[in-house]
């Protein structure tokens, strides 16, 4: 996928877990979503962010190779857990929570368009969803928009997979002294 794919999905899921509740609603996270949907890529300096940083860019692809190690849900995993376990569960709410749910949406996003090495570095094979589309083609749009669309439906029609029921932490945020109430959409 290209990169405004990459941040268009991210930044959809990221307000979708935000509206449910996974993520606290804090504009750094979504900047933190954002940059995480397109970390995986910055392997390649053909990439947003791999062309702005040209010499580590150089170094992951000669090491890793493209669409490897930093696209490995392996790693996302080891990275969560370890952040849960040093910084508590409240962290994977924050930004840091949604940088890797950016991450996530991004190596979800790119198994149609040519697979990635999903169980690195436990296994080097690639790993690809059909339908397989060309990155850029219109196959990329025509699974772009579906995709946004079930995320757009799910995050702001009101569907919560959490029943309606937010943790009191996450409901009621104290910001600066000042109780922060949830925001009600009309469903």
């Amino acid at each position: 996928m290209t990169g405004r794919s990459h941040l268009l999905i991210g930044g959809f899921a990221v307000l979708c877990a935000m509206r449910w509740h996974v993520l606290s609603a804090e504009p750094f996270s979504v900047c933190t979503g954002l940059l995480g949907s397109l970390l995986p890529d910055i392997d390649t300096e053909r990439s947003m962010l791999g062309a702005r940083v040209k010499f580590l860019s150089r170094f992951l692809a000669r090491t890793f190779g493209h669409r490897g190690m930093t696209h490995s849900g392996v790693v996302l995993l080891l990275i969560a857990a370890l952040v849960g376990a040093f910084m508590g569960e409240g962290a994977l709410r924050g930004p840091i929570g949604a940088l890797l749910l950016g991450v996530a949406t991004h190596i979800a996003a790119d198994l149609p368009t040519g697979g990635c090495q999903l169980l690195a570095p436990l296994s080097r094979s690639r790993l690809s969803f059909w339908p397989y589309v060309r990155t850029g083609g219109l196959g990329e749009i025509m699974l772009l928009l579906p995709t946004l669309f079930l995320l757009g439906w799910a995050g702001f029609a009101g569907r919560d997979p959490f029943g309606g029921h937010a943790p009191y932490v996450v409901h009621h945020q104290r910001l600066h002294g000042h109780v922060l109430k949830d925001i009600a959409f009309p469903s």
